[in-house]
């Protein structure tokens, strides 16, 4: 892993999105980020205002949500009805098959054949309450709530993937606005250059000392550096827009505090390789594959039988008072008149269910081979980013340790190619080169620094952590206390 040294600091631990952890129930209001920002400034404005994390975050809380669900499957089912009606009393003895489509709908009117036919409507009411409770399930219950936890482990591992993305997606971008601007630095650099060589020329060239094509070839080369600058501008802006959309704002009024991000930082030493298997990439593959295997549990668990105990408590009662109801009317039968009650138990076995479920368990089963297989994949990609991680940053620390020689060799040979221009000795063009080598060797310094940034970015990425990388730029921005 990543390791810092640094001596004196009291740095405050920078914010971190590469491990698994509850995720508070938060209000995801975007928030406005000043003018000019820092790196840690981006990432904790992309953090709160990307909206996929959003996204990530309702998917969680809706995981959550199905936990609770799948926990009232414990409760007793309980139902009470109230029922009245008027109806005519006109029976006859027959049947009726309740498999009939339509017929299922024709009302219950129990009791002996009638003498005779009259429509002479009698008042009925019926009040019951029913109680069923599962009590023996096999253990569907339990493989229910483990998928429903699956699913909410897999989704709290997500939200911890799209953080770490969004994270590392705004500090990339950040690093793109810094080079796009020390671009434009070296270029203005190489512009003063030139315009300060173009008048040399035209100052020798009125003296007599040059010929007055040499004044013509200069305003050539500030010509081009002018574009230069132009463009160097451009893909600043682009590269700022680029930050806002990363941030999760629109917003094209932003600037980058490029401080510490040009300058070398601070000693990092690479150790063993990391535990990539905390990866937060590599905990969502792996709740993918947990949520398949419990899923394979619950259909194992569903063809088992089932017991229910069974209870009711009804009351009947009708208007009507004849030999055949003796019992006395209550309120005209509005309510009831007399009352029962049932106490059983229900044994089920849907031992018919054995052949889909058994589809379905080897439809999960492979999904979960499937899944399996794609943390073999997402390991590899995670071992191939560390491995390149590691080298970049070797090179370009290494790089970023010679540009300096590079930037100082040719200013030297700038210095003297203008004092020969001065005194005749040479002509513009090697001068043009010189001042070119400069401006080239000025923005490849530049970009070094900003480049083993990064590379220190990628390898924390890899590491499923920010905050190596994070801290590091605490630590350079509180050595000198100044932003630019």
């Amino acid at each position: 892993m990543l390791t810092l040294f640094a001596s004196g600091t009291g740095a405050s631990p920078a914010l971190a999105v590469g491990r698994e952890a509850n995720v508070p129930d938060l209000q995801f209001q975007p928030v406005r980020p000043p003018h000019s920002v820092t790196v840690r400034e981006a990432v904790a404005v992309a953090l709160r205002n990307y909206p996929k994390i959003a996204e990530k975050q309702f998917k969680l809380r809706a995981a959550k949500a199905n936990i609770a669900l799948a926990k009232t499957q414990y409760l007793p089912n309980i139902n009470a009805d109230f029922q009245e009606d008027a109806v005519t009393n006109n029976r006859i003895s027959t049947n009726v098959m309740n498999n009939v489509s339509g017929f299922d709908t024709v009302p219950v009117n129990a009791g002996p054949s009638s003498t005779s036919s009259n429509m002479k409507l009698a008042m009925n009411s019926l009040q019951g309450l029913n109680f069923n409770w599962l009590i023996v399930d096999g253990g569907l219950r339990k493989a229910n709530d483990n998928v429903a936890y699956a699913d909410a482990r897999t989704a709290r591992a997500d939200v911890s993937l799209t953080k770490l993305d969004v994270a590392f997606d705004a500090a990339d971008a950040f690093l793109d606005a810094v080079s796009a601007k020390q671009v434009i630095n070296s270029t203005t650099a190489a512009l003063d250059h030139m315009e300060a060589a173009k008048l040399r020329a035209k100052t020798l060239v009125s003296e007599g000392l040059k010929p007055g094509v040499e004044a013509a070839n200069w305003d050539y080369e500030v010509s081009k550096a002018k574009i230069g600058l132009l463009k160097a501008q451009e893909d600043t802006e682009l590269a700022l827009v680029d930050l806002s959309e990363k941030m999760g704002i629109a917003s094209h009024d932003l600037d980058v505090i490029s401080n510490p991000l040009v300058r070398r930082p601070m000693a990092a030493a690479e150790q063993n390789p990391f535990n990539l298997q905390s990866h937060p990439l590599a905990l969502f593959k792996t709740a993918e594959i947990d949520r398949w295997r419990a899923k394979e549990i619950l259909l194992d668990k569903a063809w088992r039988p089932h017991v229910w105990i069974n209870s009711s408590l009804w009351g009947l009662g009708n208007s009507q008072n004849t030999t055949i109801n003796p019992i006395k009317p209550v309120a005209g039968g509005v309510l009831p008149q007399t009352f029962n009650y049932m106490i059983g138990a229900t044994y089920s076995f849907p031992f018919m269910e054995y052949f889909p479920l058994k589809a379905q368990k080897d439809m999960a089963r492979s999904n979960e081979l499937a899944a399996k297989a794609d943390f073999d994949l997402a390991m590899q990609i995670l071992e191939r980013k560390d491995a390149r991680a590691r080298i970049i940053l070797s090179k370009t620390k290494k790089i970023a340790a010679e540009t300096p020689t590079l930037v100082e060799s040719a200013r030297v040979r700038e210095i003297n190619e203008l004092k020969r221009y001065s005194t005749g000795l040479t002509n513009m063009v090697s001068l043009a080169a010189a001042e070119k080598a400069l401006a080239e060797a000025q923005v490849e310094d530049a970009i070094a620094q900003v480049e083993v940034w990064r590379a220190i970015l990628k390898l924390s990425y890899v590491q499923g952590d920010l905050r190596p990388f994070l801290q590091l730029v605490e630590i350079v921005e509180n050595s000198t206390g100044e932003n630019k």
